[in-house]
């Protein structure tokens, strides 16, 4: 079925109900992390539910139980992951009050993070063919623009009502985010140094910050 579609198509967050599966089964965590595990070893071609099964100490029943095929898995994988980053993220802007250090912040830990992702860097590695289109899905790119957009909401207006037109400029400046992450994760070939944490500060604080107060 991935042949026909991309990795992330299928992901329907933020109102999927993977992630609730997870955080209310034990069994399935170990499924997804022996999954993740599979995939940043090997790759997802040649991961197998059979290999997954021993990596998460579970029999093949279980795992067909939870996720009847590899689809469903990558599924739940993905959404547990970018979880993972959007929640680190968040917590690596904590205690900065000003809006341009906290994109700042947040573009340099999205570089540092994502650069060094195992899962990631396998298949940009060896399945980039998989891998690039998945990147640039709808449903990956809109997930992350709600959540972020959502953040940015809370941070800079708290409880207060905002108007539609400043609704939409959040979730426009949020997928400019998302894109560009993205991006420069696929393609590290640039005129814009980004090699540290700190030139994607500096880059955020020039270039990105002030989309946002626009």
């Amino acid at each position: 079925m991935h042949t026909k579609a991309t990795l992330f198509e299928r992901v329907s967050a933020p109102d999927s109900g993977v992630l609730e599966r997870l955080d209310a089964d034990t069994l399935s965590q170990r499924i997804v992390t022996g999954a993740f595990d599979e995939i940043a070893t090997h790759g997802w071609q040649r991961m197998t539910m059979h290999n997954v099964a021993k990596r998460s100490g579970l029999g093949r029943a279980t795992v067909y139980r939870r996720f009847p095929s590899k689809d469903d898995l990558l599924e739940a994988v993905v959404l547990s992951e970018m979880r993972k980053y959007l929640a680190a993220n968040a917590v690596a802007r904590v205690g900065l009050s000003h809006e341009q250090d906290r994109i700042a912040e947040s573009a340099a830990f999205a570089v540092e993070y994502l650069r060094a992702h195992p899962l990631l860097n396998r298949m940009l590695e060896t399945e980039p063919e998989t891998l690039v289109p998945s990147l640039t899905s709808s449903a990956l790119i809109g997930f992350a623009r709600e959540f972020i957009a959502g953040m940015w909401r809370q941070e800079i207006h708290g409880d207060e009502p905002i108007t539609a037109e400043r609704a939409q400029h959040l979730k426009a400046v949020a997928e400019i985010h998302v894109r560009l992450t993205l991006s420069f994760l696929v393609s590290q070939d640039s005129a814009i140094p980004l090699a540290t944490g700190e030139d994607a500060r500096t880059f955020a604080r020039r270039y990105l910050a002030p989309l946002l107060t626009a």
